[in-house]
């Protein structure tokens, strides 16, 4: 249930994202260490400040596409873009001893970088390539000398906008597909696929079986937030009489249930909600500020200290726990962006991009380096400033009713 810039190993995780503190894109690999209760990039340099692409823990767009990574037998995997063609190469647990491992171009057409466009599972990676208005699902096994095959062709009907993702789930691969007919009219698939075969065991047009909840669909999600169980429900985020709603709808039965419905103003400000991760036994929901709501209004109360939610839902819409979140700085909004890299039964692991979170504070080593920076990029009146902030939630702590989030930025 990780999100492709994150793997879980026997003792922790690797995830991809900015240096704490930075003024650049840069993006490092980390390992959070269970053990220690620590988190370190993988470099091995004693005099790195692990903020410039000498790093080795430095990540390019191309030596890591899409910012993917995946963890199985002990070694790293990730896909490598080069000018020839796009390879899978493998690293050890410390990002050594390279190796390259497959070939995934086929026909001359590149992998697709796309959220959930890749995952790794049974010993096989899935990925999708595209051109000419086509997108090609296709397969490599990583554990046997086979080499890259097509499993199936999407050829998009309409030219508009086509989108397939990818959901592994045990030993089937779920995929959501999106093809687009107008800027407002939408197709929505699911198909089923065994990973032993390849073939596709089931296909539901959701306009066709479902009309009425096609129309309510939020064509944006469909393939960035909708998750799949081991029992074939599918959990989707839907909009309608000025409702956000998740639901949760058995593909084979039609059961269909509503698991969380937020009051919206009017139907267009849903963008601070969203289904972040469902891990098998919970669905994470995350409520943001309603920034849309506060535009127009005075500045003491755009920037008023709102809360932010994650609620913790078992798979039939109960509450079982939620965790509060607040920004302390007064000269920032409340509204504090959230990236949900996923986890295993363990953990679950969250990104922030905001500093001064209530309980995740930087140190003061990083707090001073982002005020040096900041007022850099006020005197200069060019640049920005990024931070970036980890934590990890403890499931153990779930329905004790004061869970809180732990902080991991690394130092």
């Amino acid at each position: 249930y990780m999100a492709g810039s994150a793997a879980a190993s026997e003792t922790g995780y690797y995830y991809i994202d900015g240096a704490p503190v930075i003024n650049n894109s840069n993006m490092y690999i980390y390992y959070y260490d269970m053990v220690k209760d620590m988190t370190i990039p993988l470099c091995s340099k004693m005099d790195c400040d692990h903020r410039t692409e000498e790093c080795e823990a430095y990540m390019s767009k191309d030596a890591c596409l899409g910012n993917k990574i995946w963890y199985h037998n002990q070694r790293l995997y990730m896909i490598e873009r080069t000018t020839e063609k796009d390879i899978l190469v493998s690293y050890d647990k410390t990002m050594r001893d390279k190796k390259e491992e497959k070939t995934l171009s086929i026909n001359g057409l590149s992998v697709n970088k796309n959220d959930n466009s890749a995952c790794l599972t049974n010993g096989k990676l899935y990925y999708e390539i595209s051109g000419d208005n086509q997108i090609y699902l296709c397969a490599v096994p990583i554990d046997t000398d086979g080499q890259a095959y097509i499993v199936k062709q999407y050829a998009s009907g309409y030219y508009y906008h086509e989108v397939i993702s990818l959901y592994p789930i045990e030993d089937k691969l779920y995929v959501n597909w999106l093809s687009g007919i107008s800027a407002d009219e939408y197709r929505y698939y699911t198909e089923q696929i065994d990973v032993s075969t390849d073939k596709v065991v089931i296909q539901c047009n959701m306009n066709e079986k479902y009309p009425e909840i096609a129309s309510t669909i939020i064509y944006t999600e469909w393939c960035r937030q909708s998750r799949f169980d081991s029992d074939g429900n599918i959990y989707f985020a839907c909009v309608g009489d000025n409702k956000y709603i998740v639901r949760k709808l058995n593909i084979s039965t039609g059961d269909i249930k509503d698991l969380y419905v937020q009051e919206l103003q009017h139907e267009k400000d849903y963008g601070y909600v969203h289904l972040k991760n469902y891990d098998g036994n919970y669905i994470y929901i995350y409520k943001g500020v309603n920034l849309m709501a506060l535009s127009g209004k005075p500045l003491d109360e755009q920037f008023k200290k709102y809360d932010n939610y994650i609620y913790i839902l078992d798979t039939d819409g109960n509450i079982k726990d939620t965790v509060i979140l607040n920004n302390t700085d007064e000269k920032v909004s409340g509204n504090i962006s959230a990236e949900f890299y996923g986890g295993d039964e363990r953990c679950l692991l969250i990104g922030f991009s905001t500093h001064d979170i209530k309980g995740l504070e930087l140190s003061e080593e990083e707090q001073n380096l982002r005020i040096k920076l900041e007022d850099e990029v006020f005197k200069n009146k060019k640049g920005f400033v990024d931070v970036n902030v980890s934590a990890i939630l403890d499931k153990s702590q779930i329905g004790s009713g004061n869970i809180t989030l732990e902080p991991v930025t690394p130092e």
